[in-house]
C-alpha cells in the first residue's frame, strides 16, 4: 500500500497522464518507419510502457474516488463527503460564471435609428430609437452576489484542499505485465 495523501496522488495522476501521451506519441510515430532508420523508441516498448502507465493511472483514480467518496469535511455547518464538496465547487464556479456574465442594463438608452415620414417637411427623416429599460437586479446587488459566491467557494474549497492534504489513500502501485494489453512482441 502507498503512504500517499489525495493531493500527492492527484499530482502523480498528472503526471501519469502526461506520461500517457508521451508514449502514446512516441508509439503512433514508431509504429511503421523506414527499414534504413529504426525508431528510437521501439513500438513494443512503447505500448508495453503506456500499458503500465495507464494501469497506474486508472488504479490511481479509482483510489482518490475510493477517498473521495468516504472522506467527509465540515462547511457552513454541514458534513458532506469530498465527493459531494468538489460537486459543490464545480457548481460554485458555474454560479459565478453566470452571475458574472449577466448583461445588466438600466435606464433610458438610444438604440439605433429609425425613418418615419415626416408631414412639417414632406419626407423621410431618421429619428432616434430611445429603449427603457428596466433589470431584476441592480449591478451593486450583481457584485455582491458574485463576491458572496467567490467567498463560499474559497471556503469550501479550503476544506477540501485541507483534507486532500490529510487524508491517506488506499493504493498499490502496480506494473503491468509486458504481455498484457496490446499482443505486441
Amino acid at each position: 500500500m502507498s503512504n500517499l495523501t489525495i493531493s500527492q496522488g492527484l499530482r502523480l495522476v498528472k503526471k501519469l497522464k502526461g506520461q500517457l501521451a508521451e508514449v502514446t506519441g512516441r508509439a503512433q510515430g514508431a509504429v511503421s518507419f523506414d527499414v534504413k532508420s529504426k525508431p528510437v523508441f521501439p513500438f513494443a516498448d512503447q505500448v508495453r510502457q503506456r500499458d503500465e502507465a495507464r494501469e497506474r493511472l486508472v488504479t490511481l483514480e479509482a483510489a482518490v474516488a475510493r477517498a473521495n467518496a468516504t472522506t467527509e469535511v465540515t462547511f457552513g455547518g454541514r458534513a458532506m463527503t469530498l465527493a459531494e464538496a468538489i460537486r459543490r465547487l464545480q457548481e460554485l464556479k458555474g454560479d459565478i460564471g453566470f452571475f458574472q456574465g449577466l448583461t445588466i442594463r438600466e435606464g433610458t438608452v438610444r438604440q439605433g435609428s429609425e425613418y418615419e415620414w415626416d408631414t412639417a417637411l414632406q419626407r423621410q427623416v431618421s429619428r432616434p430609437v430611445e429603449v427603457t429599460y428596466e433589470t431584476s437586479l441592480k449591478e451593486v446587488d450583481r457584485v455582491a452576489k458574485v463576491q458572496a459566491l467567490r467567498d463560499e467557494f474559497d471556503g469550501l474549497n479550503d476544506a477540501v484542499e485541507t483534507a486532500n492534504h490529510r487524508t491517506p489513500i488506499a493504493w498499490q502501485d502496480t506494473k503491468v505485465p509486458a504481455q498484457t494489453g496490446s499482443g505486441c512482441a
